[in-house]
């Protein structure tokens, strides 16, 4: 069995990297060093029985975050007005922190769309 270990200082140390290289290195580091920070999460809080299986949940969270950051800091900048550059950060942690509790969201999505297409069916299907 693996010992435990702390991701506590992983954290610190990922947002330092943030900081020092985001406006140097470009957005694609910062989403990856923001989405790897956010992974750190889910990762300090699953048990994991190898090291392998930790590092693959590490970089399943991170991958996640490199995919769905640009699309939902776009989404969010068209809905909202804030500025796409300045969410690419805050975007890529909290996707990296959801880990594996994407299905818990998708599911509750679907559930939205579902009411909705119900609402319109009683409502006789005319768009409000």
């Amino acid at each position: 069995m693996a010992e435990p270990t702390s991701t506590a200082g992983g954290v610190g140390l990922a947002a330092l990297a943030i900081a020092l290289l985001g406006p140097m290195a470009g957005p694609y580091a910062l989403i990856v060093f923001a989405g790897l920070a956010g992974a750190m999460l889910p990762l300090s809080g699953s048990v994991t029985p190898t090291r392998l299986s930790g590092a693959w949940l590490l970089l399943r969270c991170t991958l996640t975050a490199v995919v769905f950051t640009g699309l939902l800091a776009t989404l969010i900048e068209q809905r909202w007005g804030v500025s796409r550059m300045e969410l690419l950060a805050p975007v890529a942690f909290i996707v990296g922190a959801i880990g594996d509790g994407w299905r818990t969201v998708f599911a509750a999505i679907g559930a939205a769309l579902g009411a909705a297409i119900q609402r319109r069916a009683d409502d006789g299907g005319s768009p409000k």
